[in-house]
């Protein structure tokens, strides 16, 4: 497992209620690692912090874990938001009326 990884995991565990809720997608590159971390809205102010001071100490010590490793790392936190309700279906057309082909053609106003 990527050590960049694994401290974000621990970190994240030690400060959240619930870990369970967030999600974690790693993107990887050679020289960089980028971590999008998606955050339930009731999660946000403890991983986040006052003034985003706890967020930028995690972005500070996986920084220096992926420069040791050569790796520039890129931390986002994202809100995640809940999924939206389904959409009820369309309802048909109640336009009655002749079709198309038998409308009549448009005058011409010239």
């Amino acid at each position: 497992m990527n050590p960049v990884f694994a401290a974000l995991q621990y970190l994240i565990r030690a400060l959240v209620d619930a870990p369970e809720k967030i999600a974690i997608e790693r993107i990887e590159a050679p020289k960089v690692d980028i971590f999008n971390i998606s955050v339930p809205q009731d999660e946000m102010g403890r991983l986040v912090g006052r003034n985003g001071r706890t967020a930028e100490a995690i972005r500070d010590v996986l920084g220096a874990i992926g420069a040791k490793l050569g790796k520039e790392v890129i931390i986002d936190v994202i809100e995640a938001r809940p999924a939206p309700p389904p959409r009820a279906a369309a309802k048909r057309s109640r336009r009655r009326g002749r079709a198309r082909s038998q409308m009549r053609p448009a005058r011409n106003a010239h």
